[in-house]
């Protein structure tokens, strides 16, 4: 996903190139492909909230999903949920009455779906895809009767009025990764999640995420969707890893050697097979019980498939940042059971092999690898930036100035400063 930023650059020497008012491009370099993302809407439909929601993704020319609660869908708001459809959105399924459902009977709980479905097929001609149960009360009778996919996803309690729009949108910020599955609301009156989204969007757009629906989501990263388990998240199995030792897995629990994972940095990964009694897969524990505050801090796998999930020492990383702390500060850290029953088995420590780990020696601004930093260098980042066919950088590390892991038009000017410190 690219960002378009005007930008106006004047002369400033004989050898610069001389830009009048062009269009240029910036990017994640280190990402070439999209990264996804997947909006899911709750508690519609209406013709107020749904419908302010449904206008700044077409701003953005976004998609996304809508878990629809069959009591919601009358006349007036099934005209927001065939809008919705027209423009390429997913309509899933949220249940008739939004109850808690794990106790009630197969038949009750069969009810509750098809109704939605029913009053969603009169509407676009088509049945639900996914299922969101309400309050993410899931059970084995649950899986057993409801025929779709079941559908979590990351929070940003924007369901409780006193959490802000800015709060909101940090919690979407911080929890977007590719192939994430983020869960809002658009109940009627949840003003405060139409501004958060007027937050996230261009910030999500400049970070290069690209918005899709729930089944472009599971077709693009390759998985098929299975049953006796909730998605928060489709990510792709991480590549470039190697076994560098077995852990020992008791059943429900594989603790974790802190300082050991803090040599590594951010090397490595945590790979385990699971069984899991309620669908959720496993989580890593940051735990803190001693002094004050203490913590329980959970993370969810980078990626898992209902057999198999891998946590990537990044993700721990960012929660220790996030948590203000490090490895030392714990007093213990473990891969364990989110809710209910779990098994674990086949456990490893991970850590990215050789060839992925070595750092690729450059010259700062030698793009083209040709061993100097010259004009031509300039030259070719500018083709890049003005997004020239069949222009690429071989060395986009040497172009990133800012140190920021994106190549913008700030990098450009920093090396064109750079190249006339050479002069």
């Amino acid at each position: 996903m690219l960002k378009i930023v005007p930008f106006v650059l004047s002369a400033l020497t004989a050898t610069s190139l001389i830009f009048g008012n062009f269009t240029f491009k910036s990017a994640d370099a280190a990402e070439n492909e999209s990264k996804l993302i997947a909006l899911t809407f709750d508690d519609g439909p209406n013709t107020t909230t749904t419908n302010d929601v449904l206008d700044i993704l077409e701003e953005y020319n976004a998609k996304a999903s809508f878990f629809l609660i069959g009591d919601n869908i009358n006349a007036e708001s099934a005209v927001s949920v065939k809008r919705a459809y027209d423009m390429g959105m997913e309509i899933d399924n949220h249940s008739k009455t939004h109850s808690n459902m794990s106790k009630m009977s197969a038949e009750e709980l069969q009810a509750e779906v098809s109704y939605v479905d029913e009053k969603v097929k009169e509407i676009i001609g088509e049945t639900t895809k996914f299922f969101r149960p309400p309050f993410i009360d899931v059970s084995q009778s649950m899986y057993d009767a409801i025929d779709l996919p079941f559908i979590c996803g990351i929070g940003c309690q924007d369901y409780m009025p006193n959490v802000t729009a800015q709060e909101r949108a940090d919690y979407i910020l911080n929890g977007a990764k590719d192939g994430v599955i983020v869960l809002l609301h658009d109940a009627a009156g949840n003003q405060q999640t139409v501004e958060a989204l007027k937050i996230v969007m261009p910030k999500l757009v400049e970070q290069g995420y690209e918005f899709v629906t729930l089944t472009e989501l599971f077709e693009r990263q390759g998985e098929t969707p299975k049953h006796n388990i909730i998605y928060s998240n489709v990510g792709k199995y991480p590549k470039g890893y190697e076994t560098k030792q077995e852990l020992s897995a008791d059943k429900d629990r594989i603790s974790l050697d802190k300082n050991l994972l803090e040599t590594l940095g951010n090397t490595y990964a945590i790979e385990t097979d699971y069984i899991s009694a309620t669908g959720y897969p496993p989580v890593i524990a940051l735990q803190k019980w001693s002094g004050t505050p203490q913590i329980w801090h959970t993370i969810q796998p980078f990626y898992f498939n209902g057999d198999k999930a891998v946590f990537l020492a990044e993700d721990v990383i960012s929660a220790l940042k996030q948590l203000e702390i490090d490895y030392n500060d714990l007093d213990g850290i473990a891969v364990t059971a989110y809710s209910g029953e779990i098994t674990l088995s086949n456990a490893k420590l991970l850590t990215k092999s050789e060839t992925d780990s070595e750092e690729t020696e450059f010259i700062t601004g030698d793009v083209n690898a040709d061993g100097k930093f010259d004009i031509a260098d300039v030259v070719l980042f500018q083709k890049w930036l003005l997004d020239i066919p069949e222009t690429n950088l071989t060395n986009w590390q040497a172009a990133d100035l800012c140190k920021d892991g994106k190549l913008d038009v700030f990098d450009f000017c920093l090396m064109k400063k750079f190249l006339i410190s050479q002069e």
